[in-house]
Parts: structure tokens; C-alpha cells; sequence
């Protein structure tokens, strides 16, 4: 099942007791998995990984192109330089260990090759071809191991998997353990233990130096896609985070280890790479729009550090309260994608395609970090910086202004960001002052704007109610049209509603939007708002514009299919005025001409309003037809 070197288990006999009799049982039962979710097992193998030392060193592995060609280089973030570059077309994700860096290339072999480099140079040590009929699935370096898992298909339609540990130095293998499952996930590790998924609901752990199994994960309420090693421990999961231990061993979401942040509709709910997708090991998309999360660890129950979430989308960044959801800061980097990301614990670093390296403070989103690369393009980039925080950076710097932020996002011209748009409205429109209003009006005014952005706009604006900024709608509405001067009309449909919200503290506005009833180009769904926005402020010195309306487009063949702004003023005649606004409606009902579908709403609702002890008019028989 495995080649092991004998000495090897000889020196580790001892100390694996319990994970040699739960290979035995796995062995000579029918399921490799007859121990899955043992929470002696688990308890004992977390215990074995030991929290790596802090790198002495601050690193982000650039993978390059452009007119150089495609490089693979070192940049030093302490010294803001590049150490080395080697010319090679990276592939897949550059992993770090103690002084050997891990990455994919296509060619020499069919499947590709593994290449080993040295962590000072970049020189390559040593190279794995893949065979025809492997599939590489993913990779990790810890201490002088590498460690890759490989899925075979030698036998037709019955794919197998195996884990390899290779020196890291050398790229010789030390031992293989060939896996219960083909359906295989990339591996983590962590001081010694490495985590290997299969079949999204096992979890296998396996002695770093020996290969042999210590104990067997079982997710049963969510997808184990993923396993990650950091100093805080080891994790796994896929729409949330299960810290690996005793209590997760048999993982539901009610376990005391299990974590996830409550985030808005337009986020990813991705907190680590799909290892069971190999193509997720290269540098794309995922590492563009994915969540950046870190814990702090109280016995077995993990909380998010300083209770945040952070978001990275493409070219922006925010951080929310992991509890509530609520927007703490957003960052949106200026020129290009951030084509890769990591929170160090002390910083958020990113690096955009077109060579800017910066580094956010995670409270504040302050800018504590900036270099650029000139003239490069950058395909991905992997960080090797736990703990990295420029000293007193963060003291010296601004915080990102969130107005500014999100309507830099709203006003972005990309199509990718539809919903992200969206969010970014809701978000503006929560923010109190008037400077909100002035910056809800404008996205209205602007041409182009998407149907849905527009109308959260406009729910934004009316939910707001606000008073203070009645100066701001009444600049608004009286900015008519001007083809001279490439003015787009107001959008006073939108207006009207925001000013029907106030109640009678926007009645100052009554005669701006009487003024508006009588334009003719106030389209038939505006008057509709102002006929409503009118008696919801109470405005019976508006009632000559109502009057006006109703006798001059009663008849008006347009109002004959939808007649809402007709019924509109109507009721607003009804209940703002008085016996003459009756009459008046009653003769709009009776006379032939008016449209039919005012006419059956002003029988109806003449009938439903009439004063006691007087019996409706019945209806003529012009009404009738």
C-alpha cells in the first residue's frame, strides 16, 4: 500500500501506538474510514503539529511578464527590493518553506513538473516530471519536507490517489502513502502533520516524518474543500471555518471550533481555495475575489482577530464586522487589480497587476505600505510575511474616506461589478450627513446607469427622510433639461417619492413639484409620485395644479391603456379637497370623454367617499361604457 523506510517506523513506533492500530482497523475493515471522526485521534495529531517559528523574513514571490518575458521573482518588503528573478513561466502557486520555494510549470513532463528553487537565489535544486498519467493536485513545503498529492489514472476508470514527501532540498522521496480515495485535495501542514481531503468529507492526517496515518477528519454538515495551516493552527472547510481539534473532529456547524462571518450578498463565500480543483492552484480569478481572515484561539473556539472579515474584489478591499456584517472600511486600489492578497496578522498586503505592492492596516484600512515595480506586468503573486507591519506605519497614515471609497466604486465605469455596485449604494445611502444626499442626487442625474443601481439609488434616497437636505431636492427639481447646456432632466419621480417620505415636513416643497405637474415633459410616472407626494405632505395649496392636470389629460388618448397617473390626482383631489373638487370629479366620471379607466375608478371610488345620508350619484350611462 506504501514504501516506508523501516528505520523510520522504527523511530516513530513508539509514539504512534494509537495511529498504528487505527491504520489497523482501517486496514482490515471494510471502509478505510472506520475511525473517521474519532476525537482521540484528532486530539492526538493537532497535538503533534507545532506552530512554526516567525520567519525572520518578509518576502512576495512575483510571477511576471511583459517584455521580459516570464520571471518568477523575489521581492524583499522590509527592504523594498528585488532579491533575485529567474527566467520561468510559473504555472502554478509558489509555496515557501524554511529555505526552498515550490512551483509548477508545464512541459518536460506530459502532466507537467514540480520544480524545487533555492529561497535565497532562485536557482532551481531539483525537478519532478509528472507522467501521463498523473494529476497534480497540490503541493506544500514544511520544514525540509515537501509534501505533493498526486491522482493517478494508470487503471481505467478507477483513479487512485497517493501523497509523496520529498526532501525539499533534494526533491528525493522519502516515503509515499497511497490514499483510500481518488477522489483527492490538495494538502496543508503544519509542524509535522499534514492534512490531506478526500471525497469533500474526510480529513486524513498523516505523520510528517513517517507517513503514517494519525487520525481521519468527518465534515458531515459542510464540504471539507479546503484544509490551511496557520500559526494559529490548522483549519479546514468551505462556507466556513472549522479550527482542527477535538471538538471538530466529527465537524457540524454547531461545534464550539466552527466559525463564519456574517458578510453582504455581493461577497464570495470563499475563505480558501477549492483544493480539489487543481486548476485553483494557479494564479487566477480566485485569488481576486476571496475572503482575508485571520483568528485568535481561546481553548478550542476561534474568533475572527479583532472581530473582522476582510473582502478582497478585484480592485478593492473592506472590512466588516464578522458579527453584525456592518462596513467598517473600504479601500479601492486606483489604478489596476489587485492580482493577489494575504493578511499577515499585522497588515493586508496586496500586489496589482501593474506592479504596485501595498499594505493596508487591518483596523483602519490605512495605507502603511506602497512600492512599485515600473514597466512590469504581474500574472499572481504568493507572500511569505506572517507578522509583517511596516513599524509606526499606521500611526503616520490616513485612513481611507468611506464616501469617497464607495462612490468610487458606484461611478467605476467596469461592468464586472454589478452587484458590488449595488452593496456600495445601500452602503452610501446608510451614511448620515448631507454630503450622502448631494452624492444620492448625482448617481440619479448620471447617464448610464444601470436599471437596478438606479432604482437601489432611489430607495436609498427616500429611505433617508432627510430634512435637513430639503434645500438639495428643491436644487434638484428646479435644474430642468437643457440640451444647451447637456443637462439631463431631474429625475423627479425619484424626488417626488423622497419628499412623499418626509410627511408634512417636506411640505416647502409643494409648490416645486405643483411647478413640475404643469411641465410637459414630466413623464405620467412622476406625476402618479407627485399626485401621491402631495397628500402625504398635505399640500391643499397645490390642488389648482391638481385641477389643471385632471382637465388637461383626462381625455388624453396616452392615459387610455394606463391610467395611474390620472387615478393618482384624482385621489389626491378627493382627499385633499372639498366639495368643488367633487364635483368636478363627478363630472369627470359621467363625461364620455374621459378616459375609461378613470372614469371606473372615480365611480367607484365617489361611491366609496360619499357623505352620509347621501346617496351616491348612479352612474350615467356614459360612465357605464
Amino acid at each position: 500500500m506504501r514504501t516506508l523506510d523501516l528505520s523510520l517506523v522504527a523511530l516513530v513506533a513508539v509514539g504512534a501506538v494509537g495511529a498504528i492500530g487505527a491504520i489497523g482497523l482501517s486496514g482490515c475493515a471494510t471502509s478505510p474510514f472506520q475511525r473517521a471522526g474519532n476525537a482521540d485521534d484528532v486530539a492526538a495529531a493537532v497535538a503533534r503539529s507545532r506552530p512554526p517559528a516567525a520567519p525572520a523574513r518578509s518576502l512576495v514571490f512575483l510571477v511576471l511578464s511583459g517584455t521580459g518575458g516570464p520571471r518568477l521573482a523575489a521581492y524583499d518588503l522590509a527592504a523594498s527590493k528585488i532579491l533575485w528573478t529567474q527566467p520561468t513561466d510559473v504555472t502554478t502557486r509558489v509555496e515557501a518553506g524554511n529555505n526552498v520555494i515550490v512551483h509548477g510549470i508545464k512541459g518536460t513532463g506530459p502532466g507537467g513538473t514540480v520544480i524545487g528553487r533555492d529561497l535565497e537565489t532562485g536557482n532551481v535544486l531539483w525537478q519532478r516530471p509528472l507522467q501521463s498519467k498523473e494529476r497534480l493536485f497540490g503541493y506544500v513545503v514544511d520544514g525540509d519536507a515537501a509534501f505533493l498529492v498526486v491522482q493517478s489514472s494508470a487503471a481505467p476508470g478507477r483513479p487512485t490517489g497517493a501523497l509523496f514527501s520529498l526532501d525539499a532540498r533534494t526533491g528525493v522521496e522519502r516515503w509515499h502513502h497511497e490514499l483510500p480515495s481518488g477522489r483527492v485535495a490538495g494538502p496543508a501542514a503544519r509542524g509535522g502533520v499534514v492534512a490531506v481531503p478526500l471525497d469533500s468529507q474526510y480529513v486524513l492526517l498523516f505523520d510528517g516524518q513517517s507517513g503514517l496515518e494519525l487520525g481521519q477528519v468527518l465534515s458531515t454538515e459542510e464540504a471539507a474543500n479546503f484544509v490551511r495551516a496557520l500559526p494559529e493552527g490548522l483549519f479546514y472547510g468551505s462556507r466556513g471555518l472549522f479550527l482542527l481539534g477535538r471538538s471538530t473532529a466529527h465537524g457540524t456547524r454547531r461545534s464550539p471550533g466552527y466559525l463564519s462571518a456574517r458578510l453582504p450578498d455581493f461577497v464570495r463565500p470563499v475563505y480558501w481555495y477549492d483544493l480539489y480543483r487543481p486548476e485553483q492552484a494557479e494564479y487566477s480569478a480566485i485569488d481576486r475575489n476571496r475572503i482575508l481572515w485571520r483568528v485568535t484561539v481561546d481553548g478550542d473556539r476561534p474568533q475572527f482577530r479583532d472581530g473582522l472579515a476582510f473582502v478582497h474584489d478585484y480592485r478593492f478591499f473592506f472590512a466588516f464586522d464578522a458579527g453584525s456584517g456592518a462596513l467598517r472600511w473600504a479601500y479601492g486600489a486606483p489604478n489596476s487589480d489587485a492580482v493577489a492578497s494575504a493578511d499577515t496578522g499585522h497588515a493586508i498586503l496586496f500586489v496589482t497587476a501593474d506592479g504596485e505592492i501595498g499594505g493596508l492596516d487591518p483596523i483602519t484600512g490605512a495605507r502603511i505600505y506602497e512600492a512599485h515595480l515600473p514597466g512590469e506586468i504581474v500574472r499572481g503573486a504568493s507572500f511569505d510575511a506572517e507578522g509583517f507591519a511596516p513599524a509606526g506605519a499606521a500611526a503616520a497614515s490616513k485612513p481611507p474616506d468611506v464616501l469617497t471609497a464607495l462612490t468610487a466604486i458606484i461611478a467605476d465605469p467596469d461592468q464586472r461589478f454589478p452587484v458590488l455596485k449595488l452593496f456600495a449604494i445601500e452602503e452610501l445611502g446608510r451614511q448620515p450627513g448631507r454630503e450622502v444626499t448631494a452624492k444620492l442626487i448625482d448617481i440619479l442625474q448620471k447617464e448610464g446607469l444601470a436599471p437596478l443601481a438606479y432604482q437601489k439609488a432611489g430607495e436609498m434616497l427616500v429611505a433617508r427622510r432627510d430634512a435637513g437636505s430639503l434645500d438639495l431636492i428643491t436644487a434638484a427639481l428646479r435644474a430642468h433639461a437643457d440640451y444647451a447646456e447637456k443637462r439631463a432632466a431631474p429625475p423627479v419621480e425619484i424626488l417626488a417619492r423622497a419628499v412623499g417620505a418626509l410627511g408634512p415636513l417636506g411640505r416647502a416643497l409643494a409648490p416645486d413639484l405643483a411647478a413640475e405637474l404643469r411641465l410637459p415633459e414630466t413623464s405620467p410616472a412622476a406625476a402618479a409620485e407627485i399626485a401621491r407626494a402631495l397628500v402625504a405632505i398635505g399640500a391643499q395649496e397645490s390642488l389648482p395644479a391638481l385641477r389643471d392636470f385632471l382637465s388637461l389629460y383626462r381625455a388624453d388618448s396616452s392615459y387610455e391603456r394606463d391610467p395611474t397617473a390620472l387615478v393618482a390626482a384624482a385621489e389626491a383631489l378627493l382627499k385633499l379637497g372639498g366639495p368643488t373638487d367633487r364635483a368636478l370629479l363627478l363630472y369627470l366620471a359621467e363625461e364620455p370623454h374621459t378616459a375609461t379607466g378613470l372614469r371606473t375608478h372615480l365611480t367607484r371610488a365617489l361611491g366609496e367617499t360619499a357623505p352620509r345620508g347621501v346617496a351616491p350619484a348612479p352612474p350615467t350611462a356614459a360612465a357605464k361604457n
